[in-house]
């Protein structure tokens, strides 16, 4: 049995007026983009993409979604990533 996980998301630029914060929440953004559209899931504009993109999902490989969070997501990366993250932080506080 397989499963898949639909997870839409709108994003919406923040105001300016965050000030500092909105370099932070970028930094953050920017380790969250793992989708590659066809390989480990699917980018979409709308609701009606999506939902034809449903009959697809049997041709995402569970091992090319594995292979996506070993090589992004290992202990060292993670370490070092949130420590130049917290250097950005004190740098623009």
């Amino acid at each position: 049995m397989r499963i898949a996980i639909i997870s839409p998301i709108a994003w919406r630029t923040p105001p300016r007026h965050y000030g500092p914060w909105e370099r932070v929440v970028s930094l953050l953004a920017e380790g969250l983009e793992i989708i590659q559209d066809g390989i480990n899931g699917f980018i979409v504009s709308n609701v009606e993409e999506m939902a034809g993109k449903i009959k697809d999902v049997m041709d995402i490989s569970r091992e090319a979604c594995r292979k996506t969070v070993e090589s992004r997501f290992t202990q060292e990366k993670m370490v070092k990533e949130y420590i130049d993250v917290y250097k950005e932080i004190l740098k623009i506080s």
